[in-house]
């Protein structure tokens, strides 16, 4: 166990501190109690300055925590958006149905692919397990089509056994 500082243990500590806050050198403090009937070396003072009441030091420190808790609380609220972003794209699809739109070349495929896309970064982003894959019978389309329909499919056989997304009755 180290020693305390006779700094530490001085009567006069709450001065001693206000005079380092003020600037004052470890010399005049010093010299300062020795009017006071204290005995503290300017060095003790000065290596109290530096070890134990740095403000300087502390402040940056401080200010670093602060900063680095803002960047991560952006990080996490970017996510948070992001994921929110995909449930929102997976739910309208899953309640709008496929809709396609000669007039703007927004085919079944598009959708299904969007669709898809959303439920993929979901999972990249929340790193969730994906449950087991469920077959969906697709007939008379591409093979591309079919695999986008199965597992699109697959996912919302998901939503339908997850207890958060059951509707209260």
């Amino acid at each position: 166990m180290s020693k305390k500082s006779a700094v530490i243990k001085s009567p006069y500590r709450k001065e001693i501190e206000d005079m380092i806050i003020e600037g004052k050198s470890s010399r005049y403090i010093s010299d300062w109690l020795k009017g006071q009937d204290e005995s503290i070396s300017h060095t003790t003072i000065n290596n109290y300055k530096k070890n134990d009441y740095n403000i300087p030091m502390e402040a940056v420190r401080e200010y670093n925590k602060k900063q680095s808790k803002i960047r991560k609380t952006d990080a996490v609220d970017k996510k948070i958006s992001e994921i929110e972003y995909c449930d929102d794209i997976i739910n309208t699809a899953a309640k709008i149905g496929i809709q396609v739109d000669q007039d703007k070349n927004i085919t079944n495929l598009d959708i299904k692919k969007l669709g898809l896309q959303a439920v993929r970064v979901k999972h990249d982003i929340t790193k969730d397990e994906p449950a087991p894959v469920v077959i969906v019978p697709v007939e008379e389309v591409e093979e591309d089509e079919r695999k986008l329909l199965e597992e699109f499919g697959d996912y919302l056989a998901r939503r339908k056994d997850d207890p958060e997304n059951k509707k209260p009755e």
